[in-house]
């Protein structure tokens, strides 16, 4: 089954407790004023990947290395039967190696379980509801204080139910990566309030110039 897919990688430490991999589906007809990925959100022929071809790529690296799959977007409910898919494969690699499975969504949990509930019985958290710019700076994970941190299984409980009540102010720094590939450059994480203006002028002061950000029109 295809997936529409905006990248891959591995390792990802920003997006989830331990070392993870990374997935990003493209396609987001939620449009949040203020996202940070306005990149994912148109979906084309090119970004089509069968997921097989994503399952062989998370075969690639040793799984004791690996504490979970992230699973962010784009809008990954936008593609339930192939996300469906794609987290069957994931479920099976998880209950060989002890990953987690853990996923972001727009989408209220109740609406994520209604438009997707076969990908919704695989998961073992939910970071749910849509950015509010307004509301900018949530708890560990999230990008604004209305999204919530759902741990789903016991798994999902022990491994992420010491930040699920996590707010603002919580105590806890953004901790963020960048990926280079070709001539772009890729923020991993949940950037706070003013960071992405912090991260261009510093890479400004070291000659680095962009020369296109996502996070505005």
């Amino acid at each position: 089954m295809i997936l529409h897919i905006a990248r891959l990688h591995h390792p990802v430490t920003a997006l989830g407790p331990g070392t993870r991999l990374g997935i990003w589906t493209q396609g987001c007809a939620l449009a949040c004023p203020g996202c940070l990925s306005r990149d994912t959100w148109e979906a084309g022929p090119e970004h089509a990947v069968d997921t097989r071809v994503v399952l062989e790529w998370c075969d690639r690296p040793d799984p004791a290395g690996i504490d979970g799959v992230s699973i962010s977007g784009g809008e990954p409910s936008e593609q339930p039967e192939a996300l469906a898919e794609l987290l069957v494969g994931l479920a099976e690699r998880g209950e060989r190696h002890g990953w987690d499975l853990l996923c972001w969504t727009g989408l209220e949990e109740e609406d994520f379980a209604d438009r997707c509930p076969k990908a919704y019985a695989r998961l073992d958290g939910l970071v749910t509801g849509p950015y509010r710019v307004a509301e900018a700076g949530g708890g560990r994970w999230r990008g604004s204080a209305n999204q919530r941190l759902v741990p789903l299984t016991d798994l999902g409980r022990q491994r992420l139910g010491r930040w699920a009540g996590d707010g603002p102010g919580s105590g806890h720094p953004a901790e963020l990566q960048f990926q280079v590939e070709d001539d772009r450059l890729h923020l991993i994480g949940v950037p706070r309030p003013g960071d992405p203006a912090r991260i261009q002028k510093a890479l400004a002061a070291q000659g680095i110039s962009l020369d296109g950000v996502t996070w505005r029109p």
